[in-house]
């Protein structure tokens, strides 16, 4: 079969060889990394359609470089090859252009990653890489066998590489992420198509030289497939300050709604009790301690030092006596007026809700009891709540809990506690046992 190739491509064999491998190992990479993105109408027939138009391409460049042999030419050839590949990845899949351009630029680095450690393993091995593909030392006519193993070393080792550094996240489209994409592809294609051209022309003026060219090109590759994961990293965190912030302005709507609601029902409870003394002799027992109950249910008697704390427990203590929840609080709010009013109101307000969620789904009464305790102990500031749940607790790595099925899109109550912990030089640490959770924030005493 390859004397039938060599026989048909004549003098371009070599190029044409060249060309055609650097493109289709480049587009097995970017299609093991593109696994997560949603595939094109048609997409058989335009991988197809797209593989032929690039072999005919590939050709046709290595007429070019055959007939003009210049390191210039070569550098064009390798830019139209990545254009190719890009071309490629838009036709037969369907993405933002940030994630089509981090599955580029990953794909890219993980081909080169390959693609001069395959022959790195050849020279260590004493092998020249410029006269055969073949790990046997005396093979220097490539044969199927040295074929199958080049192809088996190449995918194998790419399709690793595709498992531990696939986008598993999509990345954001605010402009910091657009813009970092765009400068990572754009350096990975000089990378490729300048430096990689310019090392492959010198690398043969001595077996040291090659090694290093070898050695620097896996390690920028591995570099950028870090900084492909860095990208969406730093761009998850992003979008996820910005669902926080979002949740910190909702916090200060409904806090200064409820802060308004509760000033009006204890001005009304006080007149109520004043109605009350008076109309008293004129009611039965029952009817006096019906009434008294109510007026106790409704007025805030909750006392810690620090108003808005008292708001937000008042609130929640109404929520758990609604839902038949014991709510157990020993709390010292006047260390905790470093917080802000709405950072107060979210903090303690996620950590309540999270727990009124949690016992609300058990259906033993005796298990709906909630203890909160927060105070100053041995130079910190701590809070510390636990509740009984049921269920699996999931942590992500910021360390948001959530028992729903789809934790990425939950568990932002967590995740807010801990933002407004960190903003403040603490720590927010969530442990079970048995069925009892527990959660405690705490703060340098300052």
């Amino acid at each position: 079969m390859f004397d039938f190739i060599y026989a048909a491509l004549g003098a371009y064999t070599r190029e044409a060889f060249n060309l055609v491998l650097t493109f289709v190992n480049a587009q097995f990479a970017i299609a093991l990394f593109a696994g997560d993105l949603k595939k094109r109408r048609d997409f058989s027939l335009r991988v197809i359609v797209m593989f032929i138009e690039c072999l005919v391409m590939c050709f046709l460049l290595s007429v070019l470089y055959t007939e003009v042999h210049t390191l210039t030419v070569r550098i064009i050839c390798y830019l139209i090859i990545s254009g190719l590949n890009i071309l490629y990845l838009v036709a037969c899949w369907e993405g933002s252009p940030s994630e089509l351009l981090i599955v580029f630029s990953s794909g890219t680095a993980a081909y080169w990653f390959v693609n001069k450690l395959y022959p790195l393993i050849q020279n260590l091995m004493g092998i020249d890489d410029k006269v055969t593909n073949s790990l046997f030392p005396a093979g220097t006519v490539p044969n199927e066998v040295d074929w199958i193993i080049y192809f088996s070393f190449y995918f194998g080792v790419m399709f690793l590489l595709s498992r531990i550094f696939r986008p598993r996240v999509k990345p954001g489209t605010d402009r910091k992420t657009v813009r970092n994409t765009i400068f990572l592809s754009i350096g990975t294609i000089i990378f490729v198509n300048v430096l990689v051209c310019i090392a492959r022309t010198h690398e043969g003026e001595s077996l040291a030289l090659n090694i290093i060219t070898k050695w620097y090109t896996i390690i920028v590759s591995f570099v950028i497939l870090l900084a492909c994961g860095g990208i969406l990293s730093q761009s998850e965190r992003d979008q996820q300050i910005a669902i926080l912030s979002q949740l910190m302005k909702q916090d200060k709507a409904q806090f200064e709604s409820v802060k308004a609601n509760m000033d009006v029902i204890n001005m009304k409870c006080h007149d109520l009790k004043h109605i009350l003394n008076k109309i008293e002799n004129k009611l039965t027992v029952s009817e006096v301690e019906d009434l008294q109950r109510a007026i106790q249910f409704y007025d805030s008697n909750i006392k810690t030092g620090n108003d808005v704390l008292d708001v937000v427990l008042c609130e929640k203590s109404m929520v758990c006596e609604k839902n038949g929840i014991e709510f157990s609080c020993m709390a010292d709010g006047s260390h905790f007026d470093f917080l802000s009013p709405v950072q107060t109101y979210s903090l303690f307000g996620n950590i309540i809700d999270n727990a009124i969620e949690a016992v609300s789904k058990l259906t033993d009464p005796a298990l709906k009891y909630i203890s909160l305790v927060c105070g100053e102990r041995e130079g910190m500031l701590f809070i510390e709540e636990s509740n009984y749940f049921t269920g699996e607790v999931r942590l992500d790595g910021l360390g948001a809990a959530t028992t729903k099925p789809d934790a990425a899109r939950h568990g932002f109550g967590t995740k807010s506690i801990r933002y407004v912990a960190e903003q403040y030089g603490g720590n927010m640490e969530i442990s079970t046992q048995d069925d009892m959770f527990f959660l405690t924030v705490s703060f340098p005493a300052k």
